[in-house]
């Protein structure tokens, strides 16, 4: 039997699954049903992840965009271990800052 909580995070989810697009809806409500049933078993509230499918939901409908110029490249070397070329990122964003100041 299920109690009050977990059918509202059902409920939740299924709002949540209705902002995705028509060809994710099927496979998120799925898991997400899955999450919240499963969701006492692991010790966690139903509502909480119920919460976080309504939050996914609200990212995946977001347009992305990409990094680009210095930010791209600090994000590819983010945990490099060539000194050099971080270094160089860091100048280059400075030099652009800077021009963007005097412009």
């Amino acid at each position: 039997m299920t109690g009050i909580t977990t059918r509202l995070a059902l409920a939740a989810v299924a709002v949540a699954a209705l902002r995705l697009p028509r060809g994710q809806r099927d496979r998120y409500l799925e898991q997400w049903r899955a999450d919240v049933r499963g969701a006492r078993e692991l010790g966690l509230n139903p509502l909480g992840v119920a919460l976080g499918a309504v939050r996914i939901a609200g990212r995946e409908r977001r347009p992305v965009m990409l990094p680009i110029g210095p930010l791209a490249l600090a994000l590819r070397l983010r945990e490099s271990t060539n000194l050099g070329a971080v270094l160089a990122v860091m100048v280059l964003a400075n030099l652009g800052g800077a021009i963007l100041l005097v412009v």
